[in-house]
């Protein structure tokens, strides 16, 4: 009903309207909002629609409480305040479940050129192309399982069952007109190339077979009035098909000097060279272009290959009446080269990472590339000036390796893909400044906690983009500058303490190093080597007047460093030969205590001041402890475990007993989706509360002397990767690129089993 009340909006004029209602937002049915939402006009309704759009598959198919929650976070992290409150409103009613409300939150992974999604695929999409099919705009996909789906990118809805005949992973999709009807042609690690009519979405033909080994590469090209096929495969063999009778064109394309060792083609491309159709392929660190008429390789002056050496991907346009090719790097680059001369005409800059996929299109009659890479983004570059285009497109949550590129409504778009991520639909052209985010990380936030600076409580974040930054705790306005290792590898931990008086942070650096800095400043105090492999878990403290930092490594070793003369007290602590990803401080009758959990399913711990391991460990789980928290239960110190096992276990440390059962939080059946990544413990009520994220992307909340959840699971938009609680009442949340502040709701819903 609501569908077709905003249709009819929508056609009278009226939609700015709805989309400004936020019981309409709630309410309304994602699927038949999502095509309408292109519709708004006013500003209000395009913030509107942006925020709707900007977590869509978490709360498409979730309950008005669920979905309030997402669009009231998506909201702030938009800057949309008063969208944010108005959505936020109906939460605080005693009868809501959700036990948080947002205080604050970064739009780091926000984008207004942000479309649409594909979802509902089960297995990983591995190649992407786009069509025009009786003058709809459709992508077609194909994935690891072998099946190639067909989608309305209208509605972003499936178009029919999945197309089966593969019998491996589809490695390569292509798009054409054969006799005047859309077809897709496909090669796959089952060593075939298949043609697809996309109108009824059934094969024609017989598959292109004899290729003896993965197809990889797939293009598409009018050849003398007939259209043909290319195809590379990992023989490092190209070939030539006659589409309308699917047979081999002449002899295979390979190199007089090339032998078994010959790398596969990876990506071929078709334009057009002198009026002749050539193919461009790209193997053993070299593009080589061939005539396709007469099945030679063009050689160039002083070589016979273009020497573009790391390519990690390739597109081919016209720039300017000249053929060329642009090629993905895998130090991050892309290369702009001249099929021509064969000269390197320009290198654009940016990614931060290797480039996994490229493909070009027109924008405002101005020749566009438009990149994904391992930095999770998609760039769109002008070609002619080597400028990119705006700001990076930011939401994958996994290095972008597929790119598309079609036209809706008269504008270009393109449909990128990821590993194990959703399929994004992006706009390309530029669009108006909508809301007021705030930028800060620019890949995943892996680390959390918080301090006092100059009285007044601040959230610390570290990113794998290689930067620390602070936050207000209150207000979420960035304080200071971001420190900066300037190393390649981004951080994993970040703890803080007080050193000489002043506030520290103490963070992992790259190959096993640790840097302390001014928390005041940002200025690095120091550097120096703790580990011979990278450091994976890291805590600070107090022991004896003195700072200290704990921190453990992939080489099996934890280590106590005095951070006053950063000399190491003691040996290695013995008794950690596996992987340790969880380690935390406390105080137990007077003494610094450290907890480290490990893969062998214990915890074990240690007196700080003499170095010694007590003789209580804590042993129970049956699968990898990942997480480890304490705190005080009645006056008696704890700790809260978390392993793959999907359990949580509360322990007294006075005797090294678990107190009551373990707290489920998976399938019974061992580990699941649903194991903690990181948890914190506080008084929220007068309560005593573990606080859990899971795998699943969910915050929740237990009490710790009945065992019981309290209120409903919290689900943001991506996997919550850090947690750290301040004893003010906020807790801070990394999830994805974004660091968010939420806090309790008044009134929380009593704790439930």
């Amino acid at each position: 009903m609501l569908t077709g009340i905003a249709r009819q909006a929508a056609e009278t004029g009226k939609l700015d309207e709805l989309l400004t209602d936020t019981e309409f937002l709630v309410c309304a049915e994602a699927q038949g909002l999502l095509p309408l939402l292109a519709h708004a006009r006013s500003a209000p309704a395009r913030l509107a629609a942006a925020v709707y759009r900007t977590s869509l598959p978490r709360h498409a198919g979730a309950g008005p409480d669920q979905r309030r929650w997402l669009l009231s976070l998506d909201a702030v992290r938009w800057g949309a305040w008063v969208l944010a409150a108005d959505l936020a409103r109906p939460l605080d009613a005693p009868s809501c479940l959700f036990p948080w409300r947002v205080r604050w939150a970064t739009g780091s992974q926000t984008s207004p050129r942000l479309r649409g999604f594909l979802t509902g695929h089960t297995s990983p999409m591995t190649a992407v192309a786009t069509a025009m099919v009786e003058g709809r705009p459709i992508a077609v996909t194909g994935h690891d399982d072998g099946s190639v789906r067909l989608w309305d990118l209208h509605s972003d809805a499936p178009l029919g069952p999945p197309l089966t005949g593969h019998d491996g992973t589809v490695e390569a999709i292509t798009t054409a007109e054969l006799d005047g009807r859309p077809v897709a042609i496909t090669g796959s690690s089952d060593e075939t190339a298949r043609i697809w009519d996309l109108r009824s979405g059934t094969p024609l033909g017989n598959p292109l077979a004899g290729q003896n080994s993965p197809v990889t590469a797939v293009a598409t090209a009018m050849v003398e009035g007939r259209p043909v096929a290319v195809t590379g495969s990992d023989d490092g063999i190209v070939r030539i098909w006659d589409l309308r009778g699917n047979v081999l064109l002449g002899r295979p394309l390979e190199h007089p000097f090339w032998d078994d060792g010959v790398e596969d083609v990876g990506w071929a491309v078709t334009t057009v060279l002198d009026s002749r159709p050539i193919a461009v392929t790209s193997s053993d660190e070299t593009l080589r272009v061939w005539d396709m008429s007469t099945g030679e390789q063009r050689d160039y002056p002083g070589n016979d290959a273009l020497c573009a050496e790391w390519v990690t991907a390739l597109a081919a346009c016209m720039l300017q009446g000249r053929p060329a090719a642009i090629t993905g790097r895998g130090d991050g680059t892309v290369q702009v080269w001249d099929l021509g001369t064969g000269q390197l005409s320009r290198t654009l800059t940016g990614h931060d990472g290797g480039v996994r996929a490229v493909a070009t299109a027109l924008l405002d009659d101005r020749p566009v590339a438009v990149t994904g890479g391992d930095d999770c983004t998609v760039r769109v570059w002008d070609i002619l000036t080597g400028a990119p285009l705006g700001e990076p497109l930011a939401g994958h949550t996994q290095p972008v390796r597929k790119v598309a590129i079609g036209t809706m409504d008269d504008q270009p778009l393109a449909v990128t893909g990821a590993d194990y991520d959703t399929v994004r639909i992006w706009d390309l052209a530029l669009s108006p400044r909508l809301g007021n985010p705030v930028r800060g990380h620019s890949d995943c936030v892996r680390a959390v906690t918080t301090a006092v600076l100059e009285g007044r409580p601040v959230a610390v974040s570290g990113s794998s983009d290689g930067t620390v930054r602070i936050w207000d705790l209150h207000t979420g306005v960035p304080v200071g500058q971001p420190f900066t290792s300037g190393e390649e590898g981004g951080m994993q931990a970040v703890a803080t303490t007080v050193l000489d008086g002043r506030p520290v942070g103490v963070t992992d650096g790259d190959c096993g190093t640790v840097w302390v800095w001014d928390l005041g400043t940002g200025a690095p105090l120091d550097q120096f080597a703790c580990h011979e492999g990278m450091v994976q878990a890291l805590t600070a403290t107090v022991v004896d007047g003195r700072a200290v930092a704990v921190t453990s490594s992939d080489d099996g070793t934890v280590r106590i460093w005095d951070l006053h003369t950063r000399a190491l007290r003691g040996g290695p602590l013995p008794g950690h030969a596996d992987e340790a990803k969880a380690v935390a401080t406390t105080v137990v009758d007077g003494r610094s205590v450290l907890l480290v959990g490990n893969e062998d399913c214990i915890v074990r711990m240690w007196d700080l001041h003499t170095g010694e391991q007590l003789e209580q460990s804590l042993q129970g789980h049956t699968a990898w402890v990942r997480a480890v928290a304490t705190g005080t239960l009645d006056g008696r110190p704890v700790a809260v475990t978390g392993s793959l096992d999907t359990t949580m276990r509360v322990w007294d440390l006075h005797t090294g007993e678990q107190l009551g059962r373990p707290i489920s939080t998976g399938p019974a059946g061992g580990p699941g989706t649903d194991w903690v990544s990181a948890m914190a413990i506080a008084a929220v009520e007068d309560r005593s509360v573990v606080i859990a994220s899971l795998h699943d992307a969910t915050v929740r909340v237990w009490d710790l002397h009945t065992g019981g959840q309290w209120g409903a699971a919290t689900v943001f938009p991506q996997p919550v990767g850090a947690l750290a609680w301040h004893p003010g009442g906020g807790l801070v949340v990394g999830f994805g690129w974004e660091v968010a502040v939420v806090e309790p709701r008044p009134q929380s819903p009593s704790g439930q089993r």
